[in-house]
């Protein structure tokens, strides 16, 4: 089953932030879909899609954001044809997972899949890179009895069964009372289990054979495994006899024939999106973490360990800083030579004269080479030095005039030594404004994707509308990543962008040489992400040696957060896969959404850090980001504004 690539990437739907890795699970569970739908039609099967996958494909024809499996539900009639054909019609990498070797019944559902982690090529490949484990379940119903009290009775029946299963799986199969229990469902069933084998697929297999006690007889159907647990969750058998087709992930597939019974069994007013619940084992794949790193080795990358090194920046000094520093320290000097004019210190005034003009011309000829000939700057350089030689001369005669003529040299000379020096400071204090016209503060933006320039764009507008602000976007490419972690194709959308903005060749831009005043990204998981990653010259640990400050914006907004709310434990679970990465601590800040959601990211990366939030962190994350990203385009953007040009001034 081919799917496009921007189906794998991390998004955010219904305010559900949906990790690269889910995405890969769906295309995964999706391709053993299909096989399952393959071997279906040849042989005139019926099965219908469930649960969470057809309330996806009914409310919006692809999966519900916070799932991360599918499911499929057959009548025990159906489901005994598939049975019987799975192992020769599935491919040799699928399993079917409902009997073990020569035991019968292993489990209450069936299910098909990738048992293994496969480092295959081929098998990468097929299944969207997925590495982990893979699985459709298979819900079996059965027909409920149409006498209550026989109903009751199974049900008595399988809730003892269901105990003995619970019992053996917890090695407590030699104990008197389960023994006991075992000779009571013996007499009761008229059956003997062989004391000999493995009790557990002989106690699967009777809990199925009394499943199946009523079938062809009900009209109401049931997985009774789930259904003694929850009365109410049971079907008309009509709902199941028949199919509909109905779109999912751009494939159509079978839905029951009356699926909107069906999802108001399971869900009430399925219509309703309904928040994704406690985290518990979602998502699935986090249990098979652990040895998927083993078999990587030194090659698992994608597990951010956090130091308190990275923390820490290196300093860094652009031209433009080197240039107000060394015109600051001019002026500061001015003031030095002016009060020795005044003192008539001449011999202070003829040693420091002609290392000032030695320094401007210096200067003159930095910001020549840097912006070409015909600058302002240099233009009132020339003027300083002009004055600055003016003045030398006049100090020449009166150091060099003789004792009958000195105060007539002092008077004359001295005046105009005072004149050219104050002429030199006002030099000076246009040479400061003109510089801050030639140089404004560059800032650089690096976006990977021509869709999420919209979380840069009202940033972008608000600066390029300021004087004192230069701003240059340099989109980066991007490279998907393969099943083993290897970069695969690279893509570059540099010419996608909105027409209007000038775009700069990331090949032609020197960050070594610019060292922008200030880098904003909006990609910060370095090598961390499994599914894709920017080229690695952009990775947040890099790019903060290259600029004073390093500023990361998420491209995108979820629903608030609440770290407490049992609702919103799969999302605050996923915060790991945006928040505890490379970027939030290489970056000098972090602007999120609000104010409520940055407490989120601090609940988020004290668990992570598991020493609480240091005063440097706390700083590094701004709340004042939900102006940014409000509804209307540019709202509040004044305030954000105002506060990242006071942290670029910091």
């Amino acid at each position: 089953m081919k799917l496009p690539r921007d189906f794998f990437y991390d998004e955010v739907r219904d305010g559900f932030y949906i990790p690269g890795m889910v995405k890969r699970a769906w295309g995964a569970a999706l391709t053993i879909l299909s096989e399952i739908d393959r071997i279906c039609k040849k042989h005139g099967i019926q099965y219908h899609i469930s649960a969470g996958t057809l309330l996806g494909a009914v409310r919006e024809g692809a999966f519900i954001p916070w799932d991360d499996d599918l499911d499929i539900i057959m009548l025990r009639d159906e489901f005994n044809k598939f049975w019987s054909v799975a192992k020769v019609e599935l491919p040799k990498e699928l399993t079917f997972t409902f009997d073990i070797g020569h035991m019968d019944r292993s489990g209450y559902l069936a299910a098909v899949g990738i048992s293994e982690m496969y480092f295959r090529p081929e098998i990468l490949r097929k299944y969207c890179e997925y590495p982990y484990p893979a699985a459709i379940d298979v819900f079996i119903l059965d027909d409920l009895a149409k006498n209550p009290e026989d109903e009751e009775f199974r049900k008595d029946v399988l809730h003892i069964l269901y105990t003995m299963i619970g019992l053996v799986e917890s090695n407590k199969e030699k104990s008197r009372s389960f023994l006991k229990e075992l000779e009571k469902v013996e007499e009761l069933l008229e059956i003997q289990f062989d004391r000999n084998s493995p009790l557990a697929p002989q106690l699967y297999d009777v809990f199925h054979r009394v499943c199946q006690e009523f079938n062809g007889t009900g009209d109401m159907v049931a997985f009774l495994a789930y259904q003694m647990h929850h009365e109410k969750t049971k079907f008309p058998k009509a709902a199941f006899q028949g199919s509909k087709q109905i779109l999912f992930c751009n494939r159509e597939f079978p839905a029951p024939i009356d699926y909107d019974t069906v999802l108001k069994v399971i869900y009430g007013d399925y219509k309703k999106p309904v928040k994704a619940g406690g985290i518990h084992n979602y998502p699935y794949f986090r249990q098979y973490e652990e040895r998927l790193q083993k078999l990587f080795g030194e090659k698992w990358v994608f597990s951010y360990q956090f130091k308190e090194e990275d923390l820490e920046r290196p300093n860094v000094e652009n031209f433009r800083e080197i240039l107000f520093k060394t015109v600051d320290y001019f002026l500061e000097r001015q003031k030095k030579i002016l009060e020795a004019c005044k003192k008539k210190d001449f011999l202070f005034l003829h040693t420091v004269l002609p290392a000032c003009q030695e320094e401007a011309i210096a200067l003159g000829n930095a910001i020549e080479a840097k912006k070409g000939e015909g600058c302002e700057s240099v233009s009132l350089l020339e003027q300083y030095c002009e004055s600055l030689y003016h003045a030398y001369q006049a100090l020449e005669e009166v150091l060099h005039s003789d004792e009958k003529e000195i105060d007539r040299v002092l008077s004359e000379s001295g005046m105009q030594v005072e004149r050219m020096l104050k002429q030199s400071g006002s030099h000076l204090r246009k040479l400061r404004q003109a510089l801050e016209g030639e140089f404004k503060r560059q800032i650089v933006f690096l976006p990977h994707s021509a869709k999420h320039f919209d979380s840069l764009r009202p940033l972008i507008d608000a600066l390029c509308a300021e004087d004192d602000v230069e701003c240059k976007i340099i989109p980066i490419p991007y490279f998907d990543r393969l099943g083993d972690g290897n970069f695969s194709e690279m893509h570059y959308e540099g010419n996608e962008f909105p027409v209007g903005y000038e775009i700069t060749d990331y090949r032609t831009y020197d960050f070594a040489t610019e060292l922008p005043d200030c880098i904003v990204l909006n990609s910060p998981y370095d090598e961390v992400n499994p599914v894709w990653s920017v080229d690695s010259f952009f990775y947040s640990r890099k790019m903060k040696n290259y600029t004073r400050k390093l500023v990361y914006i998420p491209p995108f907004i979820t629903d608030e957060i609440n770290p407490k709310a049992e609702e919103d434990g799969k999302a605050f679970g996923n915060m790991e896969y945006y928040v505890t990465v490379p970027g939030v601590f290489h970056a000098d800040l972090t602007i999120v959404q609000s104010e409520g959601m940055k407490k989120a990211y601090l609940a988020k990366i004290a668990r992570f850090a598991k020493g609480g939030v240091s005063k440097k962190m706390r700083k590094k994350i701004s709340g004042a980001g939900s102006c940014l990203f409000g509804e209307k385009k540019g709202q509040g953007t004044k305030e954000v504004l105002e506060e990242f040009k006071s942290f670029l001034q910091k």
